[in-house]
């Protein structure tokens, strides 16, 4: 199957198992031409709503009950569905894009993909099914800026999937100290892809950019309402950034901003 064709059935279906569809062979042989979504299509019961100042994640003191951990648990399956789109959206807005950049969009978006999985086995484990809480907009709010790769990794990899360096490390300690060990070791695994994720960003921001300082230039291809800030959790975890390859000059800002 083509990259293309793959990124449009993700973007265009109304249930949840085309959204997961992972096939073996993927091909970029014809990325066509530019085609931009102002939102996906979404099952029924998965529509995307603004979320309410009113509408948190239970406390770390709340999460000794397994309703809460799974609360948790299913938004953040929504956070991953929501990348699977918005990296699809990326194979079809930037289809002049390096190869290597495009296929490793694709192997990401196959991870995210993973992750959903992951999440939506360990909440139905808990009694709860994806889907029966709300969905929320997040990232597509952030779509009308995403105009060119070097946007897509400066929002995607370099700020929200940097923060999850340090969110995923917090709910493991929480989910560890309250005993649920199937949903730390969730966790981990997305801790060990995030990493990735994240260098792969860094990697290609710093093809993308030319002479120019990587923080500069990374600040300066965020959203309008986004800051450098929005790239860390409660906690820093530096060594999680180190081992996706984030500059030590860099840390030392993100120490700064805390």
């Amino acid at each position: 199957m083509e990259l293309k064709d793959w990124a449009i059935r993700i973007l265009s279906a109304d249930c949840l198992e085309e959204k997961l569809l992972c096939p073996e062979e993927l091909t970029d042989n014809n990325p066509g031409s530019p085609l931009t979504f102002n939102e996906p299509t979404r099952p029924s019961h998965m529509q995307l709503k603004k979320r309410s100042k009113e509408e948190k994640l239970p406390s770390f003191q709340n999460l000794n009950t397994e309703d809460n951990r799974a609360i948790c648990l299913h938004r953040f399956a929504g956070h991953e569905l929501l990348a699977v789109e918005i990296m699809a959206h990326a194979l079809t807005a930037f289809p002049e894009a390096p190869k290597a950049f495009r296929q490793g969009v694709a192997r990401t978006l196959k991870e995210e993909q993973g992750h959903v999985k992951m999440y939506m086995q360990r909440m139905e484990e808990m009694g709860l099914r994806f889907g029966d809480l709300p969905l929320y907009r997040h990232f597509w709010n952030h779509v009308p800026y995403l105009t060119s790769p070097t946007r897509y990794v400066s929002v995607m990899s370099l700020t929200f999937e940097m923060a999850n360096l340090d969110f995923a490390p917090i709910y493991k300690k929480y989910f560890t100290h309250f005993e649920d060990e199937k949903s730390a070791l969730l966790m981990d695994q997305i801790i060990h892809d995030e990493i990735h994720h994240v260098s792969f960003g860094y990697h290609w921001l710093n093809r993308f950019k030319d002479t120019q300082d990587s923080w500069e230039y990374w600040s300066q291809n965020l959203s309008p309402t986004l800051s450098p800030k929005r790239a860390t959790g409660f906690v820093l975890h530096e060594e999680n950034r180190r081992k996706a390859g984030i500059p030590e000059e860099w840390i030392e800002k993100f120490r700064s901003i805390k």
